[in-house]
């Protein structure tokens, strides 16, 4: 590890005392900071006075706005004092600067796999939160953190509409409630529906079908993402409307089938397919939602359908909801006669025999 030099320079606060604790984590020893304000810092050896005299000074040089080391008095003379398999210089900062590079190549890195690289490059285990914690930094820093990314979002939607003409863009916001009274000065997001001029023309030439379903988001404000797929001639997929919503609910999924159904899918006989979740239940049973017989009908994923068998019939194993959806299929395509039974008690009978 190369020891500090009189008269070395960083560009800032930061990149110093990122410096002196990486210093600190690679010999093994522990520091602790004597003095510390906006011009200068001092930090000692925690063994300084019983037989080690390790001290480094900086300063901040207004002139130039560096920070530079004035004293260091060096290398340790004393023993590495960290016996155990952390180091409490290793804080999260730290670990942010060392994922960043990781991070940006791959913001889903899974926090495992930072916290052995973590292990590994500096010889410390970091807890898992520490590296979560981190890792939320490292994101900040490469993408803008939670609060400025939607505060964006108005300025995104007029960006997206004025670059590419078309582009529908619904932005829904509630005022901030101060106690019982409402401050219409402020608002908070809560929902976005967006599509874009390619995605509502290929609809038109795409099947007359729309595969709707959500997934969760796990960023510091959560949410879901609601998204309708189509499938051209070839079966290739096609995302073609996508909503942010707080949750899924009878609410959220009408603000998104209905603005879909608007502004892409205005054709009739359309097959919409989906899992069973009761919020598009409500959604699409709506009596003014346009999504009724005959305007559209209604399919089932049959790995959803199957997978809600699993846990009557005590099926845990893939192989067994594999054959279920398998005899699901035969059965709908009129191949067999489909009869799961529990116990004594017929739970489905479904087939040729229309029973």
């Amino acid at each position: 590890m190369t020891e500090f030099q009189v008269g070395q320079q960083f560009q800032d606060k930061d990149e110093a005392l990122l410096s002196v604790k990486t210093y600190s984590i690679h010999r093994g020893v522990q520091y602790k900071v004597v003095e510390s304000d906006y011009r200068r810092y001092v930090g000692k050896c925690s063994e300084f006075g019983n037989g080690c005299t390790c001290l480094i000074r900086l300063s901040l040089q207004q002139r130039k706005g560096i920070w530079e080391v004035k004293r260091y008095n060096g290398p340790h003379t004393c023993l590495a004092t960290s016996i155990s398999s952390d180091h409490r210089s290793l804080d999260y900062h730290v670990i942010a600067t060392f994922i960043m590079p990781m991070v940006r190549a791959d913001a889903a890195v899974n926090i495992k796999v930072l916290q052995n690289a973590t292990a590994a490059h500096f010889g410390f285990r970091p807890t898992y939160m520490r590296v979560w914690m981190a890792k939320q930094k490292a994101v900040a820093v490469i993408y803008g953190d939670w609060d400025e990314s939607y505060n964006e979002l108005p300025r995104w939607v007029l960006g997206v509409q004025l670059t590419m003409p078309g582009t529908v863009a619904v932005l829904r916001t509630c005022p901030v409630q101060v106690g019982a009274q409402h401050d219409e000065s402020q608002a908070y997001f809560h929902r976005l529906f967006w599509t874009f001029p390619p995605c509502i023309e290929a609809f038109r030439h795409c099947k007359p079908l729309v595969s709707i379903d959500g997934t969760h988001l796990y960023g510091k404000y959560e949410g879901t993402l609601l998204v309708a797929i189509a499938q051209d001639g070839n079966s290739n997929i096609l995302p073609v409307a996508f909503a942010l919503v707080e949750g899924e609910n009878a609410e959220s999924w009408s603000f998104f089938l209905s603005h879909l159904r608007e502004h892409v899918t205005p054709q009739p006989g359309l097959l919409v397919i989906s899992d069973r979740h009761n919020g598009i239940k409500a959604a699409l049973e709506a009596p003014n939602g346009g999504w009724l017989p005959p305007a559209a009908y209604r399919a089932f994923y049959i790995r959803h359908v199957a997978a809600n068998f699993t846990p009557t019939l005590k099926w845990s194993s893939t192989t067994g909801l594999t054959f279920c959806a398998l005899r699901i299929q035969q059965c709908v395509t009129g191949q067999t006669e489909l009869s799961i039974r529990c116990g004594h008690s017929t739970v489905m009978r479904v087939g040729d025999s229309g029973t």
